[in-house]
């Protein structure tokens, strides 16, 4: 896990400032308060043109107000219902930004809407905005001339936790594109005729978009409500008032023909043309996705567009030995004897990637692996397993939670290992993103884990045969690169 060195002197005070509210984590990881309520002490103001609106900067002629230069207020500490909060105007777009950055981090927002509303938000037809920007990267003001390059929740009425493009972001979602006044059960209605977005919807297909998305949830209530994100790996979880709202993966841009992930940032607060006031803004590293809300990850590839197969029919081109034991290779199934060896997969070295298979045991308990990022292993297979990482295949439920299968072993162990009886296949999922793996079994993430050794983030992919006088086979092994 890695933390700019203002998180970590952030993170060094963390006790102090920590909140006694309920959280999602099962092992509680001290809140960092990101707002002193006294001023606006490790933060910066951006603000665009005064005429504010959705600018266009390569047409506009008007100048930002720019870098911490407010004349008109538009952010403030006063003080609310007896505490001080940080109000903000939406008198001209622009942002308060954090000095500190973060990178997996589960981040927390109190908000309530104030009275006022600016052109181009004022008339009844346009909801009130604002919004939480994290992962920002690059110049303020990138996008309409009032934001960083970043992810966005946003927060709008009937649209809290929707997700815009900011400078060119682009984001994979589970849904379909709706126009919105064909779909009068979608609680945001538009704010113009034909508006057209893409409706989140849990399960269903999955596409790469620049459109906006929105929720078919609405559960925000009057007076103050807390918007939370969970930002980890290449997932992204938005919450209203403990809610999950919508569920992305793989947010990134694509700059001189060549894509690039948005994994860590600043955060920015908006002003978008509505009054809005915050308090609470509070932060924590994640080295995992809570427990409770595996259950909202979505795959992190769309479909099977782009994968490779790593399993011919029945030569193992490309495939070696290493100790003891073999695999032998039929039909497109491979079968582990023997062992403990490696058989590993000696054509590519791979980094960050999605890698999908299937595997079945004759035994409950039959014991495999599938290792990941290992150095060349000569003929000593303990390399995957001292400099690797193994996906786990063995007791469903063991004395040592760590053997069970779906694991990272030895380091995290999964939630349940989600298994079907010996004799079927087992579909996995197994993702690789930075220092961040993710295991999806038959349909369902029963792992996150967060290396905080930093093994290595490249290297080559094997399958383990064990000497346990029980058998397992894979197929379908398939492999995804990601940015």
């Amino acid at each position: 896990m890695r933390f700019s060195a203002s998180w970590l002197l952030l993170f060094g005070v963390a006790l102090a400032l920590s909140s006694a509210t309920r959280s999602y984590a099962a092992e509680e990881t001290p809140w960092i308060s990101l707002f002193n309520g006294r001023s606006l002490e490790g933060w910066d103001t951006w603000l665009g043109p005064r005429s504010s609106g959705y600018l266009d900067r390569k047409t506009t002629t008007e100048p930002p107000l720019g870098l911490n230069r407010d004349p008109l207020g538009v952010f403030t500490v006063q003080e609310r219902d007896g505490e001080r909060v940080i109000r903000v105007s939406g008198q001209v777009f622009g942002a308060l930004t954090s000095r500190a950055s973060f990178d997996n981090v589960h981040l927390r927002v109190e908000y309530r809407w104030g009275e006022q509303k600016w052109a181009p938000r004022h008339e009844s037809k346009h909801y009130r905005d604002t919004g939480i920007l994290y992962w920002c990267v690059g110049e303020q003001g990138a996008g309409s001339y009032a934001w960083m390059r970043s992810v966005e929740c946003n927060i709008m009425e009937k649209g809290a936790g929707q997700w815009w493009s900011v400078a060119g972001t682009s984001v994979d979602v589970e849904g379909r594109l709706v126009t919105l006044e064909r779909e009068p059960t979608i609680p945001y209605r538009g704010e113009s005729p034909g508006e057209r977005c893409i409706l989140w919807q849990p399960g269903g297909p999955q596409i790469t978009t620049s459109e906006g998305i929105t929720s078919p949830f609405d559960p925000e209530r009057p007076g103050w409500n807390v918007c939370e994100v969970i930002a980890w790996g290449n997932v992204c979880l938005h919450l209203l008032n403990g809610q999950v709202v919508l569920a992305l993966t793989n947010p990134g841009y694509t700059e001189a023909g060549r894509r690039l992930v948005l994994h860590q940032g600043r955060i920015q607060l908006q002003s978008e043309g509505a009054e809005v006031f915050f308090r609470n803004v509070e932060a924590r590293p994640l080295t995992e996705i809570p427990t409770a809300l595996l259950r909202w990850v979505p795959p992190s590839a769309p479909g099977e567009l782009g994968f490779t197969s790593l399993l011919s029919t029945n030569q193992p081109a490309g495939w070696a030995q290493c100790g003891p034991g073999h695999f032998s290779l039929e039909r497109g199934v491979a079968t582990a004897h023997g062992g403990m060896g490696l058989w590993w997969f000696m054509n590519q070295m791979f980094t960050n990637f999605v890698l999908r298979g299937e595997f079945e045991q004759s035994d409950k308990i039959a014991d495999s692996g599938v290792f990941v990022r290992f150095p060349a292993p000569a003929n000593d297979p303990w390399i995957a397993v001292k400099q690797g990482h193994e996906l786990e295949i063995g007791d469903p439920q063991p004395e040592d939670p760590t053997w069970r299968t779906g694991s990272i072993y030895p380091f995290k162990a999964s939630t349940r290992a989600n298994t079907k009886p010996p004799g079927e296949w087992n579909e996995f999922e197994l993702v690789a993103a930075g220092h961040n793996y993710s295991v999806r079994l038959n349909g369902k993430v029963v792992t996150t884990w967060t290396d905080p050794e930093k093994r290595s983030t490249q290297g080559y992919i094997g399958l383990q045969n064990y000497a346990d006088g029980k058998t397992v086979r894979f197929r379908k092994l398939r492999i995804k690169e990601l940015p």
